[in-house]
């Protein structure tokens, strides 16, 4: 009985090494700094601290954020100013920006909807043509498809959009729930005029990228590592002690 117990905490502590390995190297860590347009209240910017933290502390760095314009994250970490982006869309056009490099394995999986005044029937981008859209400019999969919407504003944040559409200078903006919700919360008088429609209008598929000369092969290692942890669990462990957290 003694040896089955023995057995039973050593299996069990094997698989929590394993499975939540800690770095064990006593050199100091390397700072990255990678920019994103989210501010820090954000649920995503949140999500991506909580896997990202310990997934570079693991391959030897110390993660800083940095919340910048968005077209001015893009451009800085090309330009190697910053060692990379937060997260941004799967098809980001890389031919703009050469000096960047996307983490293949995903980070984030998200809905996008459509707020409004009106009660609008979302059904894809071309249910979208009899509107004008405000939207946060170097949104990179709405400024792919702007030719789908009757006229475009540009705006400087979402904020900023969401308080065009309230003012009737637009008819829509598009943006994640999460990010909606928040900033409705924020605003009564928004809140009370503006929906957050259903169905979302698009899924889309959120990477790391990080600048390939500054980190030649960081982008893989971060890629294996980030599927591992979602092998072992230790990934879904994260976001859910995000969630108890909010």
């Amino acid at each position: 009985m003694l040896k089955v117990l023995v057995l039973s905490i050593t299996v069990n502590i094997n698989f929590l090494v394993q499975s939540f390995p800690m770095q064990t190297s006593t050199s100091p860590l390397t700072n990255i700094v990678l920019g994103t347009t989210n501010a820090s209240d954000t649920p995503l910017y949140q999500k991506a601290k909580r896997i990202l933290t310990p997934s570079f502390a693991e391959l030897g760095y110390t993660l800083t954020i940095k919340t910048l314009p968005n077209k001015r994250s893009l451009s800085w970490a090309n330009e190697g100013l910053l060692d990379g982006d937060l997260f941004r869309v799967s098809h980001l056009d890389l031919k703009e920006r050469p000096n960047l490099q996307r983490v293949n394995e995903p980070l984030f999986v998200i809905d996008q909807s459509v707020l409004s005044k009106k009660n609008i029937l979302v059904n894809g981008w071309d249910s979208m043509k009899n509107f004008t859209i405000a939207y946060e400019r170097g949104t990179t999969f709405i400024d792919k498809k702007q030719h789908k919407f009757k006229s475009v504003i540009l705006a400087n944040s979402s904020e900023q959009a969401i308080a065009l559409v309230y003012q009737d200078r637009a008819d829509v903006t598009i943006t994640s729930r999460s990010t909606a919700k928040r900033i409705l919360s924020k605003n009564n008088k928004f809140a009370n005029n503006i929906k957050i429609l259903r169905p979302p209008l698009v899924e889309i598929t959120l990477h790391v990228y990080l600048n390939r000369k500054r980190h030649p092969e960081l982008a893989d290692k971060l890629s294996f590592l980030l599927k591992q942890m979602k092998q072992d669990g230790r990934f879904e462990h994260l976001l859910e002690l995000q969630h108890r957290q909010n």
